[in-house]
C-alpha cells in the first residue's frame, strides 16, 4: 500500500525509450529489451500482454519495482546566425538589403540538458480466480520526455537587437524569452487485466487510465513571433504557448492480447492498444495542434518465442507505434506556415514606411491550430531479440537487442531540440534470482549514442545536430 501511494504521489518520468513509448515493461521484459510478448507470464506480463497472466503457478502475486533513468541529451549548433547585412533579395539590380527579411538563428555551441536522473517506481498485482481465470492491477509509466537547457535556447540576439517594438511596428519576439528552456511530458498508466486461460492458450483485456502532466518554458519566441494586429488569426492562443505551469490530462483505452502454445516449447503472442483519446492540455492550446491535443498513438507487439529443453529460450518481437496518427506529434514544421506576416513584394511597397514592410501570410497556420506545426515525428517499426537462459538453479538470465528508425526526420530538427528521441540501437541484460517463494529481479539498459542532424529551417546557415544516449537500471522484487 505504501508503494501504492508513492507512485500515485510521484508520477513516473520516462524510461529507456522506443521514440518516446518505454522500450518494455516490467523488469524481466527490460532485460531482454523489451522482447517477450509471446513468453511473459506474470503480474508484470500483464501491463506488456494482458494474456500473459493467465500462465500462473501461485494463486495471486506481488510485484514492485524501482527504477533510475539516465537520459544524456545535447544539441549543437553549428554555423553563424545570418545577419542583417546578408538579409535580403535578388532584385533587377543585384542583391538588396532589406529589413522586411530576418533569420531566426539560434546561438551556435553545444547545450545540454541539465537534468539527467529520473526515480521509476512500478507496482503490479495478480489474482488467480479458479483454473481458468485471472484478475490483475498495474501503475506503471509508458512514455514521457524531459529536456531542461539552462539557457535561451529559442533566442536570436540579432533580431532582439532591433529593440521592442521592431522597425514594422510589431512586437519584438525576443523582448520576453526566458530560460531555462524545455519542456517535461509524464505519462502514468493505470490497468485492470482480465485473462481466460484455454488450455495452452490464453486471451486478456485490460481497460487503461492514462493521466498526463505536461510543462513547456523559454518558448516565446514562437508565443510572440508575427501574431500581433494578424487578421489570419482568428482566434489568438499566443498565452497558451509557454510558462504557464503544470497542465495535466486524461483518458481512457483498453489493451488485448493473446499468448499460446502451438507446440512444445513454441509461442505466440500479440498485444493491441488503440488510439487513447486524451482531453486538452488548455494551458497549452497554442502549442500543440487541435488546441492542446496529445493523444496516446495506437500500438502493437507481435512475437515468437521458443524454449530448447526447458533451459534457453529465444524470443523475436516486432513492435509497431502509429505516431502519425497525432497531429500534435506528427505534423511537420514548415516555416513559411509559421509566419504571420510575409514581406511585401507588391507595388504598395515603400522603403522609407515600415508599415508597408509586411502584409499578412495567407499561407499562415498558427501553433495550436487543427493542422498546426508539430514535432513531425514518423511512424516507428522497432525489431526485438530476446534470450533467457536457465541453466542455474534458481538463477535465470538474460539478454536482449533493439532497433527501430528514430522518429525524427533530418527536417524536424529544430523542435526536436525539446524532444531528441533520436535512439536506434538499446542493449539490455538482467536476471533473477529464485528466494524460496519470491524472486529479486534485475535489468540494465543502454540506449546506444546516436544523433540526427539537419539545417535550422529558419535559417539555413545553421545546422543543428541532436544528440543522446540512455541507462536504465532497474531493481524488481516479487513477493
Amino acid at each position: 500500500m505504501a508503494m501504492l501511494i508513492f507512485c500515485l504521489v510521484y508520477p513516473p518520468d520516462a524510461s529507456a525509450t522506443d521514440g518516446y513509448f518505454s522500450n518494455g515493461i516490467g523488469t524481466k521484459s527490460k532485460g531482454m529489451a523489451g522482447a517477450g510478448i509471446a513468453y511473459m507470464k506474470g503480474p508484470f506480463g500483464a501491463a506488456f500482454n494482458p494474456a500473459g497472466l493467465s500462465f500462473l503457478d501461485k494463486k495471486w502475486s506481488v510485484e514492485v519495482s524501482v527504477g533510475l533513468f539516465n537520459p544524456n541529451r545535447k544539441y549543437t549548433v553549428t554555423g553563424a546566425a545570418t545577419t542583417p547585412n546578408n538579409w535580403g533579395y535578388m532584385g533587377p539590380d543585384g542583391f538588396v538589403n532589406d529589413p522586411r527579411f530576418m533569420a531566426f538563428g539560434l546561438a551556435e555551441g553545444t547545450v545540454e540538458s541539465d537534468k539527467k536522473y529520473f526515480v521509476i517506481p512500478a507496482i503490479a498485482f495478480s489474482y488467480k480466480i479458479g483454473e481458468k481465470h485471472n484478475l490483475g492491477f498495474n501503475f506503471y509509466g509508458n512514455g514521457g520526455m524531459n529536456t531542461t537547457y539552462e539557457t535561451k535556447t529559442y533566442y536570436s540576439e540579432i533580431i532582439d537587437g532591433f529593440g521592442n517594438p521592431m522597425p514594422d511596428g510589431n512586437p519584438n519576439p525576443m523582448a520576453n524569452v526566458t530560460q531555462p528552456t524545455g519542456v517535461n511530458l509524464q505519462q502514468m498508466f493505470i490497468s485492470l487485466t482480465y485473462a481466460i486461460q484455454l488450455g495452452k492458450h490464453s486471451i486478456g483485456v485490460s481497460p487503461v487510465f492514462v493521466y498526463q502532466t505536461f510543462e513547456a518554458t523559454g518558448l516565446q519566441a514562437f508565443r510572440d513571433m508575427g501574431m500581433a494586429g494578424n487578421p489570419m488569426m482568428p482566434v489568438d492562443r499566443s498565452q497558451y504557448v509557454t510558462n504557464n505551469g503544470v497542465d495535466n490530462s486524461t483518458g481512457f483505452g483498453v489493451k488485448i492480447g493473446y499468448q499460446g502454445e502451438l507446440f512444445d516449447g513454441f509461442r505466440l503472442g500479440a498485444s493491441f492498444q488503440p488510439r487513447i483519446k486524451m482531453s486538452k492540455l488548455d494551458k497549452y492550446a497554442g502549442l500543440f495542434a487541435e488546441e492542446g491535443g496529445f493523444d496516446i498513438p495506437s500500438n502493437w507487439q507481435a512475437g515468437v518465442s521458443y524454449t530448447i529443453a526447458d533451459k534457453v529460450t529465444i524470443m523475436f518481437d516486432v513492435k509497431q507505434i502509429f505516431y502519425s496518427q497525432v497531429k500534435s506529434i506528427a505534423n511537420p514544421m514548415n516555416p513559411m506556415e509559421m509566419m504571420a506576416q510575409v514581406p511585401n513584394m507588391g507595388s504598395s511597397f515603400d522603403p522609407a514606411d515600415p508599415a508597408t514592410y509586411m502584409v499578412p501570410n495567407e499561407q499562415f497556420v498558427p501553433l495550436g491550430d487543427e493542422n498546426g506545426a508539430g514535432f513531425g515525428w514518423e511512424d516507428m517499426t522497432v525489431f526485438k531479440l530476446g534470450v533467457e537462459v536457465a541453466c542455474v538453479d534458481t538463477w535465470q538470465f538474460r539478454t536482449g537487442f533493439s532497433y527501430g528508425k528514430p522518429p525524427i526526420q533530418e527536417s524536424e530538427v529544430m523542435f526536436n531540440i525539446l524532444a531528441p528521441a533520436v535512439n536506434n540501437t538499446h542493449l539490455s541484460l538482467g536476471f533473477t534470482k529464485e528466494i524460496k517463494d519470491h524472486a529479486l529481479n534485475f535489468a540494465v539498459t543502454h540506449a546506444l549514442n546516436n544523433t540526427v542532424s539537419g539545417p535550422n529551417p529558419f535559417d539555413p546557415a545553421q545546422t543543428i545536430e541532436l544528440e543522446m544516449n540512455q541507462w536504465e537500471f532497474e531493481l524488481g522484487f516479487r513477493f
